[in-house]
């Protein structure tokens, strides 16, 4: 038997799956009725919550169902796409990353500073891309080879990246860079239309569907799905968990050094700090495209669909004159609600929430992983 096909037997069955299976007296007299299970409902619960976020602002101020307003949202919604469906591939391998914000902002840097200093636009999105490739692999080494829990090594890269930040900018100042300075193959990357369509929309749907086929349809897929829902049967599969662990976090890395680039594009600057107000979103999104599985298994169609209830929610209650503050709030308390629903559902059918296993620090390189 294949690895493959191990896998394919060892994967994880829902309850309601289980249940729709008929035995065979059953079968051979009475056909059976589907039913609404508290599965399905929580399938249902992001949906529902786009419905009605659309619903509430497009009676609270006739703009926001606009074409124009819903392009702005789109584009809006490119850098924050980026990043939360660069973790989901690590969520999916049964860790977390919580120094994607430096691989931002070091790939910011890196391109911003190589442009003010007049190298061409492909060095400067090489070597952001590299310096977020340090981060990524020294997150693999962290929590592959010495076994730190991800949630510990990844914080730990995150006082060590804010602070290399401080250091290269002189204590936190900006790079601000005139627009002679800026070639036109750099500006493109975050500023530009292709076909009429932003630049930035264009790349994070590249992104998005790469990476989508990539866990949804390859066998690399299945095997990081597997490494992360049940690491020992993974092992005892003959999988490469080692190797399997540490590309997710590289991959993580490389697509937010890539966000960080496109940011440095649009602002024409680099802010240290900036990629730090994307963490928290990321996570709330992949946490809501969580709830739109069977298994609470995180996809990048799910994350951006978290991505999408965040940003219609953020430029609504801009609309409606709210503060920033009040945005936090109501992001907040969204993700509470459906996160809540969701527990309460699950534990109505008997069985633990399952979106929480992904955002634990359980250890993912199980003793003697196959390297």
């Amino acid at each position: 038997m294949s690895i493959d096909q191990k896998i394919e037997e060892s994967m994880p069955r829902s309850s309601a799956e289980i249940a729709e299976v008929p035995s065979a007296s059953a079968s051979s007299s009475v056909k059976a009725r589907p039913r609404i299970t508290a599965q399905t409902l929580t399938r249902a619960i992001a949906p529902v919550t786009l419905g009605v976020i659309l619903f509430a602002f497009s009676v609270m101020t006739p703009t926001f169902l606009t074409s124009g307003n819903l392009v702005s949202v789109i584009s809006q919604m490119a850098l924050l796409a980026l990043v939360a469906t660069g973790l989901t591939i690590v969520i999916r391998a049964g860790g977390i990353d919580l120094s994607i914000g430096v691989a931002l902002d070091l790939g910011a840097l890196a391109s911003a500073a190589l442009i003010y200093d007049g190298y061409r636009a492909w060095v400067a999105v090489v070597g952001g891309l590299l310096a977020a490739l340090i981060v990524g692999l020294i997150n693999a080494g962290l929590v592959v080879l010495l076994r730190i829990p991800p949630f510990l090594a990844t914080l730990s890269i995150w006082f060590v990246g804010t602070s290399v930040q401080q250091l290269f900018t002189s204590g936190g100042a900006p790079i601000y860079l005139s627009a002679p300075r800026v070639p036109e193959g750099f500006a493109v990357i975050g500023r530009g239309y292709w076909l009429e369509i932003d630049a930035a929309v264009i790349n994070f749907l590249v992104v998005a569907v790469v990476v989508g086929l990539l866990l949804g349809v390859t066998r690399f897929g299945r095997r990081l799905t597997h490494t992360g829902e049940q690491p020992g049967a993974a092992l005892l599969s003959g999988l490469k968990t080692k190797r399997l662990i540490a590309s997710s976090y590289v991959l993580c890395s490389l697509i937010a050094g890539f966000a960080g680039v496109i940011l440095a594009s649009r602002t024409n600057s680099f802010v240290p700090g900036s990629g730090q107000a994307y963490l928290m979103d990321a996570i709330g999104a992949v946490c809501i495209g969580a709830t739109l599985s069977r298994f609470g298994r995180v996809s990048v169609p799910g994350t951006l669909v978290g991505v999408l209830i965040f940003a219609l929610l953020s430029n609504g209650m801009n609309l409606i004159g709210l503060s920033f503050f009040w945005q936090g709030l109501g992001r907040g308390i969204v993700l509470l609600a459906i996160l809540v629903i969701a527990a309460l559902l699950a534990k109505q059918e008997g069985r633990t929430f399952e979106l929480t296993r992904w955002i634990t620090t359980k250890k993912t390189s199980p003793e003697g992983a196959s390297s």
